[in-house]
C-alpha cells in the first residue's frame, strides 16, 4: 500500500509495529506502553480523523500493533 501512495506511517519511532510485545528498535520500546500519551504518539483525534474517511489503523490490529500505520485498505 505505502508503494501506491495509498498508507503512511507516523512517527515510527514513538508509534512503533509491536510484534509478541516486542518493538525491535529500541529507541522505540519506552513507547509500547501506549499510555501515558506523550508526544509524537497518534492521538484518538488522528485515529478518528482518519477513519473519518475510510482509512484502517494498524493499531486496530490483533496480531501485531503496527501503532504508526495508517492505510486506504486497512492493511
Amino acid at each position: 500500500m505505502h508503494a501506491y501512495g495509498l498508507a503512511v506511517d507516523l512517527n515510527p519511532r514513538e508509534n512503533p509495529y509491536v510484534g509478541c510485545g516486542v518493538s525491535y528498535h529500541a529507541d522505540a520500546r519506552p513507547y509500547i506502553d501506549r499510555a501515558p500519551l506523550r508526544k509524537g504518539m497518534v492521538t484518538p483525534a488522528v485515529v478518528g480523523a482518519c477513519k473519518a474517511i475510510g482509512w484502517g489503523w494498524g493499531g486496530d490490529w490483533t496480531s501485531v500493533k503496527d501503532w504508526m500505520h495508517f492505510s486506504a485498505n486497512g492493511h
